[in-house]
Formats: structure tokens, sequence, C-alpha cells
């Protein structure tokens, strides 16, 4: 098999942007990125959205997201969108290679390499906390996991000084995210064995810490102040229960237990596989990962469900478990790739196939639905194809993964999100930025729990009295907790300088309508 380089470098490139447009995907406005987008907004004109219960309670203080987007904003003139989404396609490129180079650290040729971090990229959802190893929207998290992943592959192939800056960058995006890999990143570098550019790496590290103090310290617009020791009140703490359960272990860890266990199993079983072929950092973090991620639960129930300290719904330690099913999904391909058998390959690349099709892939175990049966057919069949590939040039693999994005996407039916953007609402958005004051607040009584309020909130720049997905916010500061728990308990007798409808149900001195949605005065 003839080793080549930009075999591979095209290859991780065409997966990435096949599951940048195809398969995970990509989201803008669906999640996080409603709450992000008007907060930034203000930050460049403070008198946008100055009646936003959201916008005018952000929680920038701690990263430097915003300083990044609103700086090339400034600079450039161009629209957030376009700023977040290049940094999107860019990191998650860079998360790819980080994953390509811990496969490298072990032996692997080009071709495997590229199959490990193509399977990588198509993504899986940790079921508990609610969080991607590859994620769709433009946020902080969405940034710093593929920076710390491309710092640890860097380090697995000992170029720690510029593992150092991936790192820095990661942190300054989002520390809770990169915190489980930079901690093991700093404990290896401190052991004696350890010589080779630590001192950069160190450098890089400190530097991260004294910007991210001195950014917290003087944010712009209104700043988060973060109270690190208190205890959530009793009412709040229902309230995010209700909301944000999620945060909480206790209320999903009976449900889920077996499948996390499972896949720290895989992990941990895959590690040893690979056996003497992993050394340094890799083998290091691919054995300890895993294991952290469990023990992340723990420190959740802990200080969240039990002592309900104020900053642990902030910090959110469970989404830890993410690194769990990373492990499980590297290892076990890594594990593939050596293996001398055809059926061994196939097995323990059903791994990382099962956990992109099938949430929960134990259940293919016991298919007793049809669709079960068909996925568990497309995971044997692709865990076939790829096991074929290893054996090629570098472009086989590639093309295996690129393939297996159109399968599970068309074939399995896994669409990672639905549509929620349409031309009414962006017809409703342009009408109210056009034509309606600056400072109007807007209330959507029939919205219930859809999207398509902090849409409109973003897109029109204009404030939304009240809807679902803000209600996320009430982690985060307990003025803002409560006064949406009192608003969204007053539907649909809220107030507004406007209400929005649904189509059909305003009256005939609607001031706009659409085939959607009309507003009416209140």
């Amino acid at each position: 098999m003839n080793e080549r380089p930009l075999a591979a470098l095209l290859a991780l490139i065409a997966i990435g942007l096949f599951g940048f447009f195809v398969f995970p995907g990509h989201t803008y406005l669906h999640q996080d990125s409603q709450i992000y987008l008007p907060m930034m907004e203000r930050l460049v004109d403070s008198r946008v959205l100055s009646n936003d219960l959201i916008a005018t309670h952000p929680h920038l203080s701690f990263t430097a997201y915003d300083e990044i987007a609103v700086g090339f904003r400034k600079l450039t003139g161009i629209d957030f969108q376009a700023i977040l989404v290049t940094q999107q396609i860019l990191t998650r490129l860079l998360g790819l290679f980080g994953v390509f180079l811990l496969a490298q650290s072990a032996g692997l040729s080009y071709s495997a390499s590229t199959l490990v971090a193509g399977l990588f990229a198509l993504g899986a959802t940790v079921v508990g906390p609610s969080v991607l190893t590859v994620e769709y929207e433009p946020t902080p998290r969405t940034f710093a996991l593929p920076m710390i992943i491309f710092a640890a592959g860097l380090a697995a192939v000992r170029q720690w000084p510029i593992a150092g800056i991936a790192a820095f960058a990661g942190f300054l995006y989002h520390p809770p995210t990169v915190a489980p890999v930079l901690l093991l990143m700093l404990f290896y570098v401190l052991m004696p064995w350890h010589l080779d550019g630590r001192g950069r790496f160190l450098t890089w590290i400190g530097a991260a810490f004294l910007v991210m103090i001195l950014a917290a310290k003087y944010q712009s617009g209104i700043r988060l102040e973060q109270d690190f020791f208190s205890s959530v009140s009793p009412d709040v703490d229902k309230l995010q229960r209700l909301r944000a359960s999620y945060v909480f272990v206790g209320i999903w860890f009976g449900q889920y237990w077996l499948h996390h266990l499972f896949l720290c199993a895989v992990a941990l079983g895959a590690w040893w596989r690979i056996g003497d072929r992993l050394e340094g950092f890799a083998q290091f973090l691919l054995a300890l990962v895993p294991v952290l991620g469990l023990l992340s639960l723990l420190v959740a129930w802990i200080t969240t469900d039990v002592l309900a300290w104020s900053l642990m719904p902030q910090l959110q330690p469970a989404r830890a478990l993410l690194w769990t099913t990373f492990a499980a999904v590297v290892s076990a391909s890594m594990a593939a790739c050596i293996s001398e058998t055809l059926g061994e390959r196939v097995l323990w690349l059903t791994v990382p196939l099962a956990v992109t099709i099938q949430v929960q892939p134990l259940t293919l175990l016991w298919p007793s639905k049809i669709e079960l049966l068909q996925h568990l057919a497309i995971v044997v069949v692709l865990a076939l194809l790829a096991a074929l590939s290893i054996r090629w040039s570098a472009w086989a693999p590639g093309a295996v993964v690129v393939a297996s994005m159109f399968v599970i996407l068309y074939g399995a039916g896994v669409r990672n999100y639905p549509q929620i953007h349409s031309q009414e609402l962006d017809g409703l958005s342009a009408w109210a930025r056009a034509t309606t004051p600056i400072e109007a607040v807007f209330h959507f009584p029939d919205s219930g729990k859809e999207l398509y309020p902090g849409i409109f909130r973003a897109r029109a720049e204009r404030a939304v009295w009240v809807d679902w997905k803000g209600g996320g916010q009430v982690n985060f500061m307990e003025p803002l907790a409560r006064e949406w728990w009192r608003r969204w308990s007053a539907i649909p007798a809220g107030t507004g300088d406007y209400i929005v409808r649904k189509a059909g149900r305003c009256g005939q001195a609607a001031l706009f309508a659409n085939a959607k949605y009309c507003v009416e005065r209140p």
C-alpha cells in the first residue's frame, strides 16, 4: 500500500466538508446560537434588544467567543453568521486532524488514520447530559471541543509547544469543555519523565488563564457577576430541574447508566487491544479519559443534585461524559485498524457506526422493531466496507466515510435536527426590523415550546417577551430565572407592543400577515 500524505489530507478535508454540509451537518439559530447572537448584537449596538430579557442578561464574561466575533465584525463589517460558520468549519477540520494524529501516534497507516478520524466525524449524541461529540451550532463549546482534540493529537506526536497554542485557543473559547483533557495534559507534562517542550506548553496555558481573567474583568457591556460559592435557592433549584433536567444526573442516570458503562468498557477494552502500539500521551489519554468521563457523573451529582452549588449548573460537569463516548469511538476504530482478521475488524467498527445511527446502540442487540433491524443491517454493511477500505490508499476510507454519511442520512433516516427556518419567518423578521421601533417588544402567545421566537429575536433584533428556549438560561442568574418563570407562567396573558400569532388567528386589523404568521396590536 502506498502511503500518500496528500491523499490523506484531501480525504480529511472532504470528510470535514461533507460532514458539515451533509451529515452530521450544521445548524444556525436552532439552539444556543439563538442566545449568543442577540447578546453579541447588543455589544455592537447597545440600543438593540434593550428590552429583551435574554439579551440584557449575558453570560459572556468567561469566554473569548464574543470578543473574537465582535472584533471581526467591527474590523470587517461581515455578518455574524459568516464569522461564526467560518470558525466552525475551520475548528471542525482541526479536530479531525487531531484524531488523525492520535491514530498516527499508534503507528497506523495514513489510510487507517483517515478512517479513525472519519468515523469520529460522523458524530454521536451523548444521552443524559445532552451534548454532542460533533456539535452542530456555532457556539463556544463547538469551537473549544475540536481545538482541545487537536491539542491532544499534537501532544500525542510530541508537538507540545504547538499543542499549547491549540489548548490556549480551546480554553479561551470554553474552559469547561477543555478542562478534562487539559487537566490530563498538565498532569502528564509535569511528570518527571517529561521534558520535551514543557516550558513553552506551560507558558501557553498560563497565558490562557491570564487572558481569561483579564477578559472577564474588562468584559464590555453587562458583565455576569459571579458568586462562586453560593447555593441555589430552593425555588430556583426546582425551576432548574424543570427546565434544565439534563444538568441533574439523578434525574436521568437510572435510564442511561448501562449505555455509558458499556461505552467505557469498549473504550478500555479497545485500549487494551491496541496495547504496545500506544505510547506517550495517547496511551495516557485513552486509558484515563473514559474513566474521567464516568467520574464526572459523581462530581456532578454531589455538587449539583446534593449540594446545590450555584456554579455547577453553569459549568455542567456531567457533560465531560462526552469524553467516554469519544474514547470509545476513537479507540474502537484504532483497534479495528490493527486487527488481523476481517471479522474482528468488523466487530470493532460496529461501535462507532452504531453510536451514530442509534443513540443507544445496545438496543440493536435485541431489535424489536423493523427500524432497528434496518439500522443493524446498515451498521454491519458499513462496518464491512470500512474494514475492507483500510488496506487501500487514504482515498478509500474517505470515500467510505462520505458514502456512509449519505446512507445514514437517507437510508437509515437519521436526521439530527428538524427544519425550523422558513421564508415566512424570515419575512416576519424582516418586516419587524424595517417597520417597528428598535425598542419594541413582541409576544408570541401561541408558540408553546417551539423555537421560532428565538430565531425572530436574532433575525429581527427585536425583543421577545418570553420564549421556551430562553428559559434554558435559568442556570446562570437567579433573577433571570425567576423573571422568566413569572412570564412563562403568564402565557397567554403576556404583554408586548406587538402580538404575533399563527396565521388566521388575528383580527381584521392585522398589521402584518403571511402564510404562517400574523401580527396585531394588543
